[in-house]
């Protein structure tokens, strides 16, 4: 499976990027969420939550150049929470699976090199079709949790 994603013009709108990376999930079979928009207690937003029969990913959409460790782990952290506070809304879909978090960024960065840090993935949108397929490969290295 591949979805060829160009970005030939550095103006591209932001809910187009966060579009184009719920396709790409959907264009490997995953039921996709976008822009994912709930309140316990305070708002929240997801940009996509895509899943199969296995897997959960909750993504977060950033349109950086460059996001250092430091920053990522930041992000993440809030994208736990974020699910964490959705998941005692709706588990039906994600009870039992694991659950994992990434940034896909807008410009592409060295994944290879950086997807162990602190087990935090920043992925260019431009690799995210070789990691999904490629996903068991990586998939012990990556941040996961289980809800049960």
């Amino acid at each position: 499976m591949y979805l060829d994603i160009r970005y030939d013009k550095p103006d591209i709108p932001w809910k187009e990027f966060e579009n184009e990376t719920a396709d790409i999930f959907e264009s490997f079979g995953y039921h996709v969420l976008r822009d994912v928009n709930f309140k316990t207690g305070r708002r929240y937003q997801i940009d996509v939550i895509a899943f199969d029969n296995i897997r959960v990913f909750c993504i977060d959409c950033k349109y950086h150049k460059y996001i250092s460790p430091s920053i990522e782990e930041f992000f993440t952290s809030k994208q736990i929470d974020r699910m964490r506070e959705y998941l005692k809304l709706d588990k039906r879909d994600f009870l039992g699976k694991r659950i994992f978090f990434f940034l896909v960024t807008r410009y592409a960065n060295d994944f290879a090199s950086r997807q162990t840090v602190n087990k935090i993935l920043s992925v260019g949108i431009h690799q995210l079709n070789y990691l999904l397929n490629n996903i068991e490969v990586y998939e012990d290295r990556l941040l996961s949790l289980k809800f049960d």
